[in-house]
């Protein structure tokens, strides 16, 4: 956070956290308590700022409590926490003077496994972020997400998984310190072809086809007469055989009708 201020003084850093049971803003905050120390030539305000996000994590993460039977959620808050940013990127883009720009980005650290009941959620907030021109920029710490793979190629983000998580500060600092214009020039690891397929509400498992409801566009393997996420009804047409009559009387076997 400290680099990425100090490469402007018009820069602006927001950090947020996200869990299962909410999406926390860690950064920056309105509780001054905090006095940072100048010391070894570093500037009083980032060791400030540095202090202050380490105990929001820590109050975060200490003050969160296991959510109820009927209030799980299946995975971390990554849609929410991604509208939220889009949010905060909106009300800033507002801000700013007639006659300048802010370049928005959005940089996701993920270190949870992809939710199968987000994935609405998600997609609207990765169409959002496209249509504002914001990247969204993905760090998978765990397993590959299919979530953000898709989000950062449909925004223009890059998609990094790190393997070795004692290399992620080398990482943040070589590929996603820079604008996405400069590193067209620097050799960074290539992208891994995207799977585009949608994923099935009920068990996650990425389609070719499948179901899908009228009313909200969730996708599902098989019918299902209520949709999981509007409650919308459907009923399932079934195809009615005609039997055609044939004229005339039935010849018997031995010729006699």
């Amino acid at each position: 956070v400290s680099t990425q201020s100090t490469g402007n003084p018009l820069n602006q850093v927001a950090v947020y956290g996200y869990l299962n049971t909410g999406v926390h803003m860690l950064h920056p905050t309105t509780d001054s308590t905090v006095v940072g120390e100048c010391k070894s030539g570093k500037f009083e305000g980032f060791d400030q700022m540095n202090t202050q996000l380490v105990l929001n994590v820590r109050d975060v993460v200490l003050g969160c409590d296991e959510p109820e039977p009927h209030q799980a959620i299946d995975g971390s808050l990554l849609g929410a926490a991604l509208l939220r940013a889009l949010c905060y990127c909106n009300v800033t883009n507002k801000a700013v003077k007639s006659g300048h720009t802010l370049h928005t980005r959005i940089l996701v650290i993920k270190g949870s496994p992809d939710g199968r009941g987000q994935y609405m959620t998600i997609m609207n907030a990765i169409f959002a972020a496209q249509k504002n021109k914001i990247a969204i920029e993905s760090v998978v710490l765990g397993e590959e997400s299919t979530y953000l793979e898709q989000a950062s190629e449909i925004t223009g983000g890059t998609y990094l998984r790190v393997s070795d998580h004692s290399a992620l500060t080398q990482y943040l600092l070589s590929v996603f310190l820079m604008s996405i214009e400069f590193r067209k020039t620097f050799n960074i690891p290539p992208p891994n072809k995207v799977d585009f397929r949608a994923a099935c509400q009920c068990h996650g498992t990425m389609l070719d086809t499948g179901f899908v409801c009228s009313v909200c566009m969730t996708v599902y393997c098989s019918f299902r007469a209520i949709c999981q996420s509007c409650n919308a009804h459907f009923k399932l047409r079934t195809a009615v055989k005609k039997v055609k009559k044939t004229a005339g009387k039935r010849k018997l076997e031995n010729g006699k009708s």
